[in-house]
């Protein structure tokens, strides 16, 4: 920091960012990137950077997630065209085979991301794209409802790792606001597989008798055999982390390490040596201690339920979809092709609402907006039985761009990077779980109206709402008590530097420097250096 002599107090003086950092990636700090562009998005490169990340890691990732959300939900295609019929499935059966999904799903999350931590991203988020095209071809095989169940159960634990384990990829390379917009990119492979899913199973259905088989099984065959292919691909395109990335030469990787390090610690004046970055790496908490961090922070269990508030009526509206049309009294056909105006209109949404609020920086105002068109849209189904798939297609409207922010609030709110990891499994495990209930909330014998499965909807959105509500309060007022405490610590700084001699600051501010480190290491979101995203 440059001062001069009539300027005494500038000496003294602590960037904004300094009291405000929340994480201890400044440890990582490269000293490589030129202190000229010191901002990287002043550097002349960073947006060609931000461009190669995003046609490297995006397209591949949602591809992958495209896949497997098909291979989740084509089931419910298939029994448009008469699964339930050619293997004695009963309606008992059916719904057993879309809830047992979500258990081994829910289940294995945690385990998932942890091996994750473990092995490559390029190579465990293929591997287990590519186990869930084989079991996917497999469901084409079966002959029985124990087959079909038993499919779905193995199905949901290859499966249960491509998400979180995405979503957690998405944070290594992308600073906070640029997150959301890229969760939303990722995501909205969801809302196009609902749309393709549907096109695709009308004309897949029309290999009805070829080869001896069922349309049915070539529906879900043929989209098995796709994920496989892309899936094995994947070992070359998907990218790995950071800083064992290949396609990056060392200026660029400086460049990326530098621009994550400075969202996540801000400007530093004060640098630390490799002895001192060793000496505070050594502070940081063991696993079991990150899971007691997780296992005892109650604000990610509010986070679940906003989670259950948006993932009832994404899996009730992606797995009941097309035979909550059929009712209404369209052709299997038709049922299948509107589906795909929902699904389109809710991606374009997604990404619209995802850039604005990277843009903004803010999270819950658009999640509070998807909220209230979730009510809208379930209030119309239930009310006006005729204006059902209106009231479906609002609804949707709202789940769709909810999704990502959801996720990536509670992402946001997360320190350090092995507790966001194992958090955001718990997260997305335990959230996904609202599958299991929203598979069952359209039965058969509440057809025509489904007004149970509206009620139950609207339900589970309110609930989401009201714990949004007590979140959103918790960070406000935990980051008001915070912005206090860092108030008073830098005062108290202040004044301990004016008592001494100018050869005793650099100590000073260095040692002040270590023990907020130290803090932030120990103690992660934790931490009073730690800002919740609002």
């Amino acid at each position: 920091m440059s001062t001069t002599e009539d300027q005494p107090r500038a000496q003294f003086a602590l960037p904004a960012d300094f009291l405000y950092s929340s994480s201890p990636l400044a440890l990582h700090r490269t000293n490589t990137v030129s202190t000229s562009c010191s901002r990287p998005e002043h550097h002349p490169h960073h947006h060609h950077l931000l461009r190669r990340i995003d046609l490297r890691l995006v397209p591949i990732l949602s591809t992958l997630y495209l896949l497997c959300f098909l291979c989740r939900q084509n089931i419910g295609n298939a029994k448009t065209y008469h699964l339930a019929q050619d293997i004695n499935l009963s309606t008992s059966d059916y719904q057993w085979a879309l809830t047992v999904f979500f258990f081994t799903y829910s289940l294995f999350d945690v385990p998932a991301n942890m091996l994750l931590k473990l092995l490559r991203p390029n190579v465990w988020l293929p591997a287990i794209t590519l186990a869930s095209g084989i079991v996917t071809v497999g469901m084409g095989m079966t002959e029985s409802a124990g087959g079909l169940v038993a499919a779905r159960l193995v199905l949901g634990m290859t499966e249960c790792g491509l998400f979180p384990g995405v979503a957690y990829v998405i944070t290594l390379w992308y600073r906070k606001r640029e997150a959301q917009f890229r969760q939303a990119l990722f995501f909205c492979a969801a809302s196009m597989a609902g749309a393709f899913a549907g096109v695709l199973a009308v004309g897949i259905s029309k290999m009805d008798g070829v080869g001896g088989l069922e349309g049915w099984r070539w529906i879900l065959i043929i989209e098995g055999l796709i994920t496989v292919t892309v899936a094995t691909a994947g070992f070359w395109l998907v990218l790995d982390i950071p800083a064992r990335t290949t396609f990056l030469d060392e200026e660029e990787k400086d460049l990326l390490l530098h621009r994550l390090t400075v969202d996540e610690f801000g400007e530093e004046d004060t640098e630390l040596t490799q002895e001192e970055r060793e000496h505070i790496q050594s502070l940081a908490p063991s696993m079991k201690q990150i899971l007691r961090k997780v296992f005892t922070d109650y604000r990610l269990f509010l986070h679940i339920f906003i989670f259950w508030g948006i993932s009832c009526p994404l899996y009730s509206i992606s797995l009941c979809l097309p035979t909550i049309i059929v009712e209404m009294g369209f052709t299997k056909s038709q049922a299948n092709f509107l589906t795909v105006p929902i699904y389109i209109t809710a991606c374009l949404l997604s990404i619209l609402v995802a850039f604005y609020s990277d843009r903004m920086g803010v999270r819950t105002p658009f999640l509070a907006a998807a909220y209230g068109i979730m009510i809208i849209g379930f209030v119309i189904a239930a009310a006006v039985p005729k204006a059902a798939y209106a009231g479906v297609f609002i609804a949707a409207c709202g789940v769709y761009p909810a999704f990502p922010g959801m996720i990536t609030w509670a992402s946001n709110n997360l320190a350090s990077s092995k507790k966001r990891a194992v958090a955001m499994a718990l997260h997305i495990g335990c959230g996904s779980l609202g599958g299991a209930m929203g598979a069952n909330f359209y039965r058969q014998k509440d057809a025509p109206r489904y007004l149970q499965g509206h009620l139950l909807n609207l339900g589970f959105v309110m609930v989401g709402a009201v714990a949004g509500v007590v979140v959103y309060v918790g960070y406000t007022r935990e980051n008001r008590k915070r912005e206090a405490e860092c108030g008073r610590r830098k005062e108290e700084l202040v004044r301990e530097l004016e008592k001494v001699g100018k050869e005793e600051v650099a100590g000073m501010r260095k040692r002040f420097l270590l023990r907020k480190e130290e803090d932030l290491v120990v103690n992660g979101d934790r931490s009073v250096w730690f800002r919740y995203c609002l």
